[in-house]
């Protein structure tokens, strides 16, 4: 399933630039991966299922995500500006007599004030003051200010205050339902099940999704994997790599940068061995796959790959263009694959409670506790 995660669409994790390009596309390539371990005992696997429960608290939040959706706004022309006021502004920046900046167009700006969005010190001069006033406000940029082109520099601001944005929340009303649905529902109730229907249908989803990479992590978590097809990780690494250079030079910074910013890594050597191991465990489950649909002959055929395709289409709301530019023909094959075995491995899959799984993980523990101290007792007697 990490596989799925690693492709999809839009991914910004790093593991998705073209990790898994190239997944095989016959039965000979299939081997290939096969052959790297044996994959055995897979029928009836243990898992814990997924919670499905909608909780009132996800409603609850959906309702009222709904309505700051619809929130209402006006402009105030009377209030004084205080703190917090989300300040709508038109300004001319000058330092040294030379324009630096400036929005003179009929939208205008919003600022909240107290955030010193604009320039350090500039909030606090606007409040108190009244929209239709016309001022110049003198700042100073501090010494280590983040634009060093006015570090250190005094500004002027020509401000011109149109109006205090007030921004008002409606209740959740059946008049709200109806006016923002354009009738589709009228009344509360009705939206309420329809967003505790929705909800159902994503927790559903996820728990399957959940479920299905639980199972196949068993699989792989048992499987000792020998080798994997030569030059595969390193090519990966390699092709992300490349990638991430190409996407720092579009910044215009270099890679360190670009990785502590984006993904949080300070130094490009922890990066690449965390790349290694990722890539790697994608691997792990790209064999697990291949060996198992080989076994019980579940590679998808050109039917059940378009089929794919066309749900890949219809689950991202894309068009074929869109997803030929992020899948081969073998990506898309390996995928169809995928699912055939993750079905097979769903329907011998055997459901346990949370107790009974803890149970039994202390059972094994306990029992090769016993097998570690009988081994020790023994080593001792052969050493007397």
């Amino acid at each position: 399933m990490k596989m799925k995660k690693v492709m999809a669409l839009c991914l910004t994790a790093v593991v998705g630039m073209g990790v898994l390009s190239g997944c095989g596309s016959t039965k000979s390539e299939f081997r290939q991966y096969a052959k790297c371990a044996e994959v055995k005992d897979y029928d009836g696997i243990e898992y814990v299922p997924t919670s499905r429960e909608v909780t009132q608290d996800q409603i609850d939040e959906k309702i009222n995500s709904f309505c700051t959706d619809n929130n209402v706004e006006t402009k105030d022309y009377d209030s004084v500006i205080k703190d917090g006021d989300d300040v709508n502004i038109n300004y001319v920046e000058t330092i040294n007599g030379e324009e630096k900046a400036k929005n003179d167009d009929e939208a205008g700006t919003s600022i909240v004030m107290g955030k010193d969005a604009l320039a350090p010190g500039l909030d606090e001069q606007m409040i108190g003051l009244k929209p239709g006033v016309q001022k110049t406000f003198t700042i100073t940029y501090p010494d280590d200010y983040s634009d060093t082109t006015v570090a250190g520099m005094e500004a002027k601001f020509d401000v011109t205050i149109n109006y205090i944005k007030i921004t008002t929340t409606p209740e959740y009303t059946d008049d709200l339902v109806k006016s923002a649905t354009d009738g589709k529902y009228t009344t509360t109730e009705d939206y309420t099940k329809y967003l505790t229907d929705e909800l159902q249908k994503d927790t559903d989803k996820s728990a399957d999704s959940t479920d299905r990479a639980n199972v196949l992590k068993a699989i792989k978590e048992k499987t000792t994997f020998t080798k994997y097809p030569e030059g595969e990780i390193d090519a990966y690494v390699k092709s992300v790599m490349d990638n991430i250079e190409s996407s720092a030079s579009q910044y215009g910074i270099g890679v360190q940068t670009f990785l502590q910013y984006f993904y949080g890594y300070t130094d490009e050597a922890s990066f690449v061995s965390y790349l290694q191991s990722t890539v790697e465990s994608v691997m792990q489950e790209k064999i697990v796959v291949s060996s198992i649909a080989l076994e019980k002959d579940l590679v998808a055929n050109d039917k059940e790959t378009d089929a794919y395709k066309q749900k890949l289409m219809d689950d991202n709301e894309v068009d074929e263009d869109t997803i030929n530019s992020k899948y081969s023909a073998s990506d898309l094959k390996f995928y169809a694959t995928e699912e055939k075995v993750l079905d097979y491995l769903m329907g011998t899959a055997v459901q346990v409670d949370s107790t009974e799984a803890s149970s039994e993980d202390a059972s094994e523990d306990g029992s090769t506790e016993a097998e570690s101290t009988e081994s020790t007792t023994e080593t001792a007697s052969e050493a007397e």
